[in-house]
């Protein structure tokens, strides 16, 4: 890996699109869920983007598609980012299960015995819940994955290898919780329809993560990792206490471009 101060002028010449990871990336991670028991209650408090952010993601548009692929639902990212929201910037939600590029939202299809399995695993996790386990705090609302915030236990995992011996399902550890998906859908997979969607390459896309779940799209894109220890790519940023990885990049970015047309 090579410090994202050696990519040449040229190689950010090239690029039309930057895909922002989300938790721990652009905003600090943390997230606070409650669930009770029946499922009938549900508590969410998560971070918002910094102002600073958003003013330097309004200078960047001027250069660069935007894009934000996450593990969350496509609900959160759409009001994290409404304030720059337009034409130019792509939502990929649900590790690049829902897709809303131009106005249209996409998504692939699914069995029955895909939806089945999911159902399954969440019926045994609320058998847990109810039977006191105060390792696991319930789940996030979501359509086509997966995501139990809890403690890291081996149960889990476990759980997905005993209800998919097809091996049909992923199990990532998300240091919050676990999501559950469909091996056939990523955020690399995202990326590549993302390209399409384009009509360009998908090394013109930079992408950025910081966690298992974003291992292709950092291989598929031109990847810049926020967390070098955790996950690999072609450039890492070096982690400074107090500060988010897609933050630093973005104002690497912008010194770019403002070197470029003569502004600094």
């Amino acid at each position: 890996m090579k410090n994202i101060k050696e990519i040449t002028p040229k190689e950010l010449g090239a690029l039309k699109a930057i895909t922002f990871d989300i938790d721990g990336v652009i905003i600090p991670t943390g997230t606070e869920l409650r669930e009770n028991v029946d499922g009938t209650e549900l508590y969410m408090k998560s971070k918002q983007l910094s102002r600073q952010f958003l003013e330097n993601l309004k200078e960047l548009k001027k250069y660069l598609k935007i894009n934000f692929s996450s593990g969350r639902n496509l609900l959160y990212l759409k009001s994290l980012v409404n304030e720059i929201f337009d034409e130019s910037v792509f939502l990929q939600a649900e590790n690049g299960n829902l897709n809303w590029f131009g106005g249209e939202v996409t998504h692939p299809s699914y069995s029955v015995s895909y939806f089945q399995k999911l159902k399954l695993i969440r019926e045994q996790i609320k058998k847990m819940i109810a039977q006191g386990d105060k390792r696991i705090r319930g789940f996030e609302p979501k359509m086509f994955i997966l995501t139990l915030h809890s403690d890291q236990m081996e149960e889990i995992p476990n759980l997905v290898r005993e209800v998919d011996p097809e091996g049909e399902l992923y199990c990532l550890w998300t240091n919050e919780g676990y999501d559950v998906g469909s091996k056939t859908m990523s955020k690399g997979r995202g990326i590549e329809k993302l390209a399409q969607h384009l009509h360009i390459h998908p090394k013109e896309i930079m992408t950025t993560g910081n966690n298992y779940n974003d291992a292709e799209m950092l291989q598929v894109g031109t990847g810049v990792t926020v967390q070098p220890d955790r996950v690999k790519a072609e450039y890492f940023i070096e982690y400074q206490p107090g500060q988010l990885g897609g933050e630093v990049l973005t104002e690497f970015l912008l010194e770019y471009y403002r070197r470029r047309e003569g502004k600094t």
